[in-house]
């Protein structure tokens, strides 16, 4: 199968925007200038790189995407949560932090697994497609 030339730039913009968000938080940091935009940045990476890891889950064989995001749903909630609380995200109050953040989690969810069901297909398609051949 040829190589998707769509999204190759997407994938390397990715990995620019990462490393250089890693890179640029770190120079800040040692600016020595800690400021509350900072701070979240910092947290943000942190919280952004634990997801991250909790993905492998998703390159298991023992799990289906369905078990894997059952697994991963609830770990990214609670990172997001504590991410949030050290942030103040819920003025003192879980169940507020919990309120606000709950539905933009499931929104995004939403949407991820909407664009990997269009690629799964997509590329259902085309295999389909060659084996027409």
């Amino acid at each position: 199968m040829k190589k998707n030339t769509i999204l190759t730039p997407i994938l390397y913009m990715m990995v620019g925007i990462a490393f250089g968000a890693i890179i640029i938080t770190v120079s800040l940091y040692a600016s020595g200038d800690m400021n509350d935009t900072l701070k979240e940045i910092i947290i943000w990476l942190i919280a952004s790189a634990v997801i991250g890891l909790i993905s492998t889950i998703y390159e298991s064989d023992r799990f289906t995407d369905i078990t894997a995001t059952l697994v991963h749903a609830p770990v990214t909630f609670i990172v997001a949560l504590i991410s949030g609380w050290m942030l103040d995200y819920g003025d003192g109050s879980v169940l507020l932090l919990i309120q606000r953040m709950l539905p933009v989690i499931v929104i995004i969810y939403v949407v991820i697994h909407l664009v990997l069901f269009l690629f799964r297909r997509a590329a259902l398609r085309e295999v389909n497609r060659h084996l027409k051949k």
